[in-house]
Order: C-alpha cells, then sequence, then structure tokens
C-alpha cells in the first residue's frame, strides 16, 4: 500500500463491514470505498488490485447501468473475488461463461446477517437470479453480527433500510477513517518493535 500509494495517491484497500462491528456509527457499511483502485489480498504470491464500482463492490462499474441483472451474487471473501484479479473471480467467470450481466454483492469477512442486509440495500426489481455462495465459516461469523444492535434491525423490522445507494459518501468517508486508524497503529507498533530492537542491541552499561 505505501509503494504503490507514492505512483497513485487515491488507490485504498479493502476495509471488511465487519471492522465496524464494535463501533458506535449512525451508519452501518456494508461494502467499501468506491470508485478506487483498491487492493485485496495477497496468497498466490502477488497483490490482487480491482477498480471498485459506485458502491464499493468488485464490478465494473457499467454494471450498475444494465437494464436486467441476470445473476445478482452475495457472499464473502470467496465472491469478493479473494486474491484473485479479474477475470478469475467467480462473477468475472460467470460473466464470461452466462455472456450476461452479473452483479457482485459479495464483501470479505460478511456473514449471513450481513449478506442478508446487502440484499435489503442493494436488490432491485432488475434483477432475475439472486446466488447466495454460503461457506462453513458464515455461522461463526453470523454469531459476532447478531450481537450487533444496529444489524439486529435487519430482523426486527422488515421495513428497516438505511438506504445506503444514497450515503456511499459517507460509507467512503468511514472508511477512510477506519483506514487511516489501522496505519497510524501499524505505524507506532513498528516504531515500538525498532525501540526494543534498540534497546536489545544497545551495550550494557
Amino acid at each position: 500500500y505505501s509503494e504503490l500509494k507514492k505512483i497513485n495517491n487515491t488507490i485504498q484497500v479493502t476495509i471488511p463491514p465487519t471492522s465496524n462491528l464494535k463501533k458506535n456509527l449512525s451508519l452501518f457499511p456494508l461494502s467499501g470505498i468506491s470508485n478506487s483502485k483498491t487492493i485485496f489480498c495477497n496468497e498466490n504470491g502477488y497483490y490482487a488490485i480491482y477498480k471498485s464500482d459506485r458502491y464499493g463492490f468488485n464490478n465494473p462499474d457499467n454494471e450498475w447501468d444494465s437494464k436486467r441483472v441476470e445473476y445478482l451474487l452475495v457472499g464473502d471473501s470467496f465472491t469478493h473475488g479473494s486474491c484473485v484479479n479479474r477475470p478469475n473471480d467467480i462473477a468475472s467467470v460467470l460473466r464470461n461463461l452466462s455472456k450476461k450481466s452479473v452483479l457482485n454483492l459479495g464483501y470479505a469477512s460478511s456473514g449471513p446477517l450481513m449478506e442478508y442486509a446487502v440484499l435489503r440495500e442493494y436488490l432491485n426489481f432488475k434483477v432475475n437470479k439472486v446466488l447466495w455462495i454460503y461457506y462453513e465459516n458464515d455461522l461463526r461469523d453470523l454469531q459476532f453480527e447478531i450481537s450487533n444492535p444496529f444489524l439486529k434491525n435487519y430482523i426486527k423490522d422488515l421495513d428497516f433500510k438505511q438506504k445506503l445507494l444514497d450515503k456511499q459518501k459517507e460509507i467512503d468517508e468511514i472508511a477512510f477513517s477506519t483506514l487511516n486508524n489501522q496505519i497510524n497503529i501499524e505505524k507506532n507498533n513498528q516504531i515500538n518493535i525498532e525501540n526494543v530492537n534498540k534497546k536489545k542491541n544497545s551495550p550494557n552499561k
């Protein structure tokens, strides 16, 4: 991130919605930073990087302009496109095979309740089929999600919506704040490690 930031100051990293589970926010994001080159993960010897769409998901932005979406995907990091670049993520493969519009609303670390909330916020009449990509760790994620009072609103009130389609600027600002805080924590940790190493290597008096 630091190296690429020198070349492209607008580059970002994925900010999982789960980073907000213990925060007291007036809005709970379900996606990442919008319209940005975004660094994902590295499991294959390279960092996956994608351009996020207008709502912070891993899609070519023009998918949102389709008159009819054949497949809408919801799920966690596997759906999001974990550690692979387009066209090797699930949504891109499905686009190539079907030759139809595919909208990917998966995001890393999301569990069943967040995935349900995503459908409540972003699903509309233009979608023909919804594919929920489930993985066994989703039930563990649900234990943390169900303890969040904000997310429980989606269960208690079937009319509850945050209207996230209209609040991407606020979502981006929350993600920027989370990212900056994490960078500062990493910098302080590095400084502490360096100070400890200096003490270890200093001659005894």
